[in-house]
């Protein structure tokens, strides 16, 4: 539970609206494989995550040595749908093609008000969609911007940055 007072206000965002520490939406895409693996990578090149993938400068460094594991997500663009955003993301950034659009189960919608990484004083309001590819057995490629990029047994949360393995525990996707 987050210590930042809840406001009973609509949630709708205008320019004026927008809370203190953002909101962000990202679509998280959990590929797993018939073993119960899961498809999660360590971050390589920092320069493509922040061009092509959305992450912030300021954490960027920070989740590179880290060292830890990502799965492939990310923030949506404007006006696109969660769904759009998890196929986008399983092609771009997964380089997995071969998965038709209905095969992408979206298993949780979450909500988490953490403190802003600019000022922890004020609360950042992250809105993940997390969507499920069951069983995959097509061949991965290697994306550059992946160290390591396979299917991963027996995680835990822990063993990922971003806060991809809390969405993940709280998805029912952890052992």
């Amino acid at each position: 539970m987050s210590s930042f007072k809840v406001e009973r206000k609509k949630a709708q965002f205008t320019k004026e609206d927008v809370p203190p520490g953002s909101v962000c939406l990202s679509s998280f895409v959990a590929v797993t494989d018939d073993k119960g693996g899961i498809l999660a990578g360590r971050m390589n090149l920092l320069d493509v995550w922040l061009e092509r993938f959305f992450v912030s400068p300021t954490n960027g460094p920070s989740f590179l040595a880290s060292g830890k594991l990502l799965l492939p997500a990310s923030h949506l663009l404007w006006y696109e749908s969660p769904l759009d955003a998890a196929e986008r993301v399983l092609k771009e950034m997964a380089l997995i093609e071969d998965v038709p659009k209905e095969r992408l189960k979206l298993v949780d919608a979450q909500s988490h008000l953490r403190p802003s990484v600019k000022d922890p004083s004020i609360p950042h309001w992250d809105i993940c969609f997390v969507h499920e590819v069951a069983s995959y057995q097509g061949k991965l490629k290697q994306p550059r911007w992946f160290k390591e990029f396979e299917f991963k047994l027996n995680l835990k949360a822990d063993d990922f940055t971003r806060g991809h393995g809390d969405v993940l525990e709280e998805a029912g996707l952890l052992g």
